[in-house]
């Protein structure tokens, strides 16, 4: 199940019609609504606006995500914030970007989360991987550093170009592979190193400069 928790008209129809409509999608307008929901379901997916009515701060949000640990939850903010996402994603929330993505990012970006995985936008990427000295920084072990060394030619360029934000769509057509086996050399690259998505590998990436 899809839930679209907004109360905006126009930003909900917009969500709506970047979606497939024949997904098993629901609309909540308010965040008690959306914990009602959420508590009769197994399984959920919600593409969360932050400032939607119950939404007090942060905490409300990040309490959702401890209270539904098999929720995926893709968070998307009027004005982005890095330290607000930063925040987001430490305490659980699966994705976190503009309210406003483009259609095929937004699909990319669920595909990303219903696998219980990280997506965040390529400027907070940026933003992390750049200000590692202002958030706790991410400390590969001696293992994973290590196994950076496993990698195959192939894989350190995939593991490079998603370091720079680069989606799997993007990193198929400057490699001039299919997207196929780029989530081949991903699947192999996390086994190899350990980390479990897209962030941390970035991360690991930067702290160790692969080239």
């Amino acid at each position: 199940m899809l839930i679209l928790a907004c109360a905006d008209r126009k930003i909900l129809t917009r969500w709506k019609s970047a979606l497939d409509s024949d997904d098993n999608i629901v609309d909540v307008k308010h965040f008690s609504a959306l914990k009602q929901r959420l508590r009769g379901t197994n399984r959920a997916t919600v593409v969360l606006h932050t400032s939607l009515p119950g939404v007090h701060d942060l905490v409300d949000i990040i309490k959702l995500v401890k209270d539904f640990p098999e929720t995926g939850l893709l968070a998307l903010a009027d004005i982005p914030d890095e330290h607000e996402g930063v925040n987001l994603i430490r305490g659980g929330v699966h994705g976190y970007a503009n309210t406003l993505l483009k259609p095929e990012v937004l699909r990319e970006a669920l595909k990303v989360v219903e696998l219980g995985e990280v997506w965040i936008s390529k400027r907070l990427l940026h933003w992390m991987v750049n200000h590692c000295h202002e958030i706790d920084r991410v400390e590969s072990d001696v293992g994973s550093y290590l196994a950076l060394d496993t990698l195959t030619p192939s894989e350190r360029h995939v593991a490079l170009h998603l370091s720079r934000g680069d989606n799997n769509k993007q990193i198929a057509h400057k490699l001039n592979i299919t997207e196929r086996t780029v989530k081949a050399h991903l699947t192999s690259i996390y086994s190899k190193t350990g980390v479990k998505d897209r962030l941390h590998l970035a991360l690991l990436v930067h702290n160790n400069a692969v080239a």
